[in-house]
């Protein structure tokens, strides 16, 4: 967007498509008046006119600038704003905001993404960089899971994901009739090459990111090799209203929404 542009008012955005993932998650594409430049992990801010506005990451490809994807779960008020439009509908769009995926450090690296629930919408916009230029990276493993076959997103894209990448998808309520990994997303990170070049990307519930992350330390993987994505905790997405403060001083709108471990390690694992 332009870059001389008042960042307090929303630039309007065209919703292009709906994709519906489960029942209170969906996946809006959104066509915008003006290109956009965004790195893997940055937010935006999306206005419901009359109701307010919620952050919400960018799901989509770094590569396409004249839209971008959001997947939006139905939490609150302004999220059902957005459930209760259509295709044709309106929205306000400010950002992209906060600090992504450092793209110069993972290259040539061995990358692990672990999330649940929604937290897979934090990296999907990653995992496509990575899809779009696999050559540049090493052994890329993907570990996802929630509680239900109902609860996973982004089903329409498993079969593309795994041509290209170790995916693993795990339930940790299945029903008799699954067939796929069973247990929770833990489970796992021993089926995955970690060395010292290893790179983890981890997203979803803090009691979810405190677990990964205390499997990780227990495995001998270093803090500053650990990203987690906080978005959680943002609101104004400007650093001014400070309810995203957390310590050791970092506002999550500014200074993240992606930080190694050894940067929030108490914030994430508690003092």
């Amino acid at each position: 967007m332009n870059p001389t542009a008042n960042p307090y008012i929303p630039k309007p955005a065209h919703i292009e498509s709906i994709r519906y993932e489960t029942i209170d998650i969906r996946t809006y594409t959104l066509h915008l008046t003006e290109p956009v430049e965004f790195t893997p992990g940055q937010f935006v801010e999306v206005l419901v006119p009359g109701l307010g506005e919620v952050p919400i990451s960018i799901a989509s490809s770094p590569l396409i600038r004249e839209r971008i994807e959001i997947t939006v779960q139905r939490r609150g008020m302004v999220t059902t704003g957005i459930f209760n439009m259509g295709v044709g509908g309106i929205l306000g769009v400010r950002g992209p905001y906060g600090k992504g995926v450092p793209l110069e450090k993972i290259k040539d690296k061995n990358i692990v993404i672990i999330a649940t629930g929604i937290g897979i919408a934090a990296w999907r916009s990653l995992i496509l960089y990575i899809l779009e230029r696999r050559s540049k990276f090493k052994d890329v493993t993907v570990i996802y899971g929630t509680r239900y076959p109902e609860d996973l997103i982004y089903r329409y894209e498993y079969d593309y994901w795994s041509s290209k990448l170790n995916l693993i998808v795990t339930l940790s309520r299945p029903p008799d009739t699954w067939k796929g990994y069973r247990g929770r997303v833990t489970k796992y990170i021993d089926e995955v090459k970690v060395d010292e070049e290893t790179l983890f990307f981890v997203c979803g519930s803090p009691i979810v990111m405190a677990s990964v992350s205390k499997e990780l330390l227990g495995r001998g993987v270093k803090p500053k090799r650990i990203y987690v994505s906080l978005e959680r905790h943002m609101k104004c997405g400007m650093g001014l209203c400070a309810r995203c403060m957390i310590k050791p001083g970092f506002f999550v709108c500014r200074d993240g929404p992606v930080f190694t471990l050894d940067q929030v390690r108490e914030e994430i694992l508690g003092g």
